[in-house]
């Protein structure tokens, strides 16, 4: 299965695993569906190997067995049908597990991701309050400069002359 199509399956089901598994085992038993309808048509010996659901390893099953000559025969028949269910099996399990894993290194590096943005977000969050905190201190130190300056300006008001303090001063 090419990793394009794991990963457009991974995106549109939002990185849900169960989901993607779900779209990607769907995917493949409409390819198979769509490959074995235009098998019948080839003769009875040269019929591929099914590899989706039971269904079509039933009728393998049904028609090696119609065109056994003898117990041997049918034998042989189903040791080859069972040796391909089996291939079926594994490269299905393969498939599911590969899915599988790419879902969790997309998991882990999305992990990883929101763990450095929590970390940023914890230092902007502290750098905030320490800011609050000295713009609170300066606005007292602020308020305080002022009560001085009104009280030195009304205690010495004889020795400056009116009109020349900056308005913003206030």
């Amino acid at each position: 299965m090419d990793i394009q199509i794991l990963d457009r399956a991974l995106q549109e089901s939002c990185y849900d695993i169960d989901a993607t598994i779900k779209s990607l085992s769907q995917l493949h038993l409409t390819e198979n569906r769509v490959t074995s309808g235009s098998a019948e048509k080839i003769p009875q010996d040269q019929k591929p190997i099914p590899d989706d659901g039971t269904t079509d390893w039933v009728e393998l099953v049904i028609r090696e067995m119609m065109t056994c000559s003898s117990a041997e025969d049918a034998r042989a028949k189903a040791a080859k049908v069972l040796k391909g269910f089996e291939k079926s099996i594994g490269a299905r399990f393969e498939k599911e597990n590969m899915v599988l894993k790419r879902a969790v290194c997309v998991l882990l590096k999305r992990r990883k991701e929101l763990e450095g943005g929590s970390r940023e977000v914890r230092h902007l969050k502290e750098l905030v309050a320490h800011q609050q905190e000295q713009l609170r201190a300066l606005e007292t130190t602020n308020y305080g400069l002022n009560l001085h300056l009104k009280q030195a300006l009304q205690c010495n008001s004889n020795f400056v002359p009116a009109g020349s303090f900056n308005p913003d001063v206030f």
